[in-house]
């Protein structure tokens, strides 16, 4: 429990004067009219403001030393807080200082003495003349000030940083407790914790060095169900064959806890070989593209011109030798090809193959490997996807279905713009802390209609919701959940068309059990379960309850008293209007091998003994452990390997970086990439597996990229393809 706490605290962790910053008024205005709409981030200074900004900081820095200097956390205080809360609209929080402000919190920062490394990021994005996140930015000023990562900071540091945060709304709350009057100080709570461990395994363990070892310290208020109240962690840098310690005390100081782990180094014979390539990479791009040709018969397609298509090229790091090919073209004309190359049998196995033409079942994704994301595309995008999918053939997909039904439009005079329509989505709904996914214009009676996904950060709801805003009257004419991992219930084309529109395909596609299944979970169930309608709701468990339609009304019958019944009602479109929970048609006792709650008790099942020894051998962060490791570690959660013929973990690493847009970087050293592999109604004919890859830029999987997808049963489920972007704290 104690480590819950800590591992919760640490997944925690993450208008000032323009005078003297650029030489002459004029630039000075010049600054302020751009500071005026458009996402501020994204806006660049031009070069010769850049060099004067360079210019200021050299010459700041310089003659700091004659100044009554302020520390780095006055300066955050009062000039990037100040900045942060000041460039927040009433109605949503913004996460990016623009260039002018993170120009004048560096230039403050130089004036102070402190300066930082004119390699990082925010210095780049300075020369570059951009803005930078804000959170981001205070983070990398506290780890130069403080030393260390967050876990490193003193308690008091890290309560003083979550403090800031709440202050420029990142957060909303600071979970760091602070030791009270009464309480032992920091200091000597640590001391107490690192002498009782030396007492125990050594008086020369140098655990106090911090080249050597990481130490981490956490204060509990309300204490912990085994009498904690401090709680220490020291843990080798050197995550390979080291130690791992941890002590605790009670609210008067005395030891409850010494723990010491020592692994065992595996046998290097039991490591898999490495793979033997013979094929260069040109032979095996020839070979993927020729077999893609065979199989599509487009004869003519021009996969190995880099001048229309871009290359993606893998190899497998451990087990067979395989090649992973992919080829991406770099217009709408193109496609999109998936391909394996087996090395020594110069086989050939093909995932994907779209070279043909345009079809209103692909055109989305053809658009969007030219364009991006939903939420980089202008509504005139839309408008020609709509266009050109009018003249196409029937498409067979559900996807092309959408895309043939939904008029989408370009912006015009007399509607809302953007802007002003996403103004009225925050607004209603609530949500001032978040993101847009993707926004859609489309025609609708009695006025066009703009549709958003909003990512919330603020734990309003689970995951996000889709939003409709009348593009006129800027009502908010509809409200959905959306679960961004639930790709067999909500695939993605729910977000870009009407719910009308999407709920009457559905429902003819599938029926209205479909569309009260999804109404059910929406309103009742706890959606921050990755399966909802397994493991918190299963109402389509007939051993739970019992479907009835009459007509456009569905009940679900509960077969135990006690679960509730539900009912639905449906319009013509298929779109619910009534969702209710009725009384318990049960009359009988819920069996004991049917109650969900002592069942979902299994999910947090923990293997103590195989997590020490990991955490020893492989250190704390579990998404770097081998994914057998994992399975034995967490029995109860579903992790698993792969099987002959599924995705080895390499090859899912470099599937999950072809999905990454080009800001979210490269991640190449060791420990930045995370893996975890769930096998998913195991042994039906229902199973699935899902890859989730953490792309973790300090090591540590909170408010990292993540993609999550699926290998196993994609041929039932589609590709399934999501991909969480930091701050976005979706299931995935």
């Amino acid at each position: 429990m104690r480590d819950e706490m800590l591992a919760k605290k640490l997944r925690h962790a993450l208008d000032a004067e323009l005078s003297g910053l650029y030489p002459s008024a004029l630039d000075r205005s010049r600054i302020l009219d751009n500071a005026i709409g458009g996402r501020k981030v994204k806006r660049k200074l031009t070069v010769g403001l850049v060099l004067a900004i360079v210019l200021t900081l050299i010459t700041a820095a310089a003659v700091a030393v004659t100044l009554a200097l302020l520390t780095p956390q006055e300066v955050v205080e009062q000039v990037a807080v100040p900045n942060a809360r000041g460039n927040d609209a009433e109605w949503r929080v913004n996460t990016d200082f623009s260039p002018e402000e993170l120009a004048a919190f560096i230039q403050a920062l130089s004036e102070n003495g402190f300066t930082l490394d004119e390699n990082s990021r925010i210095m780049e994005a300075i020369r570059n003349g951009e803005g930078y996140d804000e959170e981001e930015t205070i983070m990398a000023v506290c780890r130069q000030a403080f030393g260390g990562t967050i876990d490193e900071w003193t308690i008091a540091q890290r309560h003083w940083f979550w403090d800031m945060m709440v202050q420029i709304g990142w957060t909303d709350s600071n979970n760091e407790d602070l030791p009270g009057p009464d309480d032992l100080k920091e200091e000597d709570a640590r001391a107490r914790m690192l002498a009782a461990i030396q007492a125990e395994y050594g008086p020369d363990l140098p655990l106090e060095d911090r080249e050597q070892y990481l130490t981490t310290i956490a204060y509990f208020a309300g204490g912990t169900e085994d009498g904690a109240f401090w709680s220490l962690n020291v843990i080798p840098r050197d995550h390979g064959w080291g130690h791992y310690y941890s002590a605790a005390l009670d609210k008067a100081g005395k030891v409850v806890d010494v723990t010491h782990h020592e692994q065992a180094q595996p046998d290097p014979e039991e490591l898999p070989p490495e793979p033997v390539y013979t094929l260069t990479e040109a032979d095996a791009v020839h070979l993927a593209a020729e077999a893609i040709r065979r199989e599509t018969g487009v004869s003519g397609a021009p996969l190995e011109d880099e001048a229309k298509y871009r290359r993606v090229v893998h190899q497998a790091r451990q087990g067979a030798a395989v090649w992973r090919i992919n080829f991406v073209s770099l217009t709408v004309e193109g496609g999109f090809c998936a391909t394996e190359v087996d090395d020594a049998a110069r086989a050939v196995t093909i995932e994907s193959a779209d070279v043909g033409p345009i079809t209103a079942d692909n055109i989305l994704g053809r658009y969007r490997a030219a364009n991006g994301w939903y939420d980089e595309w202008d509504s005139t995008v839309w408008a020609e996807i709509a266009e050109r999918a009018a003249g196409l053939p029937e498409p067979v997909t559900m996807e092309g279905k959408i895309v043939k039904a939904t008029p989408w439009i370009a912006w015009r005079e007399g509607l809302l713009n953007r802007e002003e329509a996403e103004k009225q989505a925050f607004t209603q709904t609530g949500v001032r802390m978040g993101d847009v996914n993707c926004a859609c214009l489309i025609d609708n009676t009695p006025n066009p209609t703009w549709k958003f996904r909003l990512l919330p950060w603020d734990g309003s709801y689970q995951d996000s919701i889709v939003v409709e805003i009348d593009a006129v009257t800027g009502e908010m004419t509809d409200l959905d959940m959306y679960k961004s991992d639930y790709g067999e219930l909500e695939p993605s084309f729910h977000m870009v068309t009407l719910h009308r529109i999407w709920a009457r395909l559905e429902l003819a596609e599938n029926g209205p059990l479909y569309l009260a299944r999804l109404a059910i979970l929406h309103k009742f169930a706890d959606m921050g379960y990755d399966m909802p309608e397994v493991d918190d709701l299963p109402v389509f468990d007939q051993r739970y309850w019992v479907p009835e339609v009459s007509g456009r009304v569905i009940r679900f019958r509960s077969l135990w008293r006690e679960h509730p019944d539900y009912e639905v009602e449906l319009d013509e479109s298929g779109v619910p209007v009534r969702v209710e929970e009725r009384p318990s048609s049960g009359t009988d006792p819920l069996p004991p091998e049917l109650d969900r709650e002592s069942i979902d008790e299994a999910l947090y099942d923990v293997n103590s003994v195989a997590m020490a020894r990991a955490r020893e051998a492989y250190g704390i962060n579990s998404l770097l452990w081998p994914l057998e490791v994992q399975a034995e570690v967490y029995p109860s959660e579903s992790r698993g390997v792969p099987r002959e013929g599924e995705m080895t973990p390499e090859e899912a690493i470099a599937f999950a970086r072809e999905q990454l847009p080009p800001e979210a970087g490269d991640f190449p050293e060791p420990g930045q990439v995370g893996v975890m592999l769930c096998r998913l109604d195991e042994g039906t004919e229902e199973e699935f597996t899902r890859w989730t890859i953490f792309f973790m830029p300090d090591g540590k999987p909170v408010d990292c990229w993540r993609v999550t997808f699926v290998d196993k049963g994609r041929d039932r489920l589609g590709p399934c393809v999501d991909v969480h972007a930091p701050g976005d704290e979706g299931n995935g």
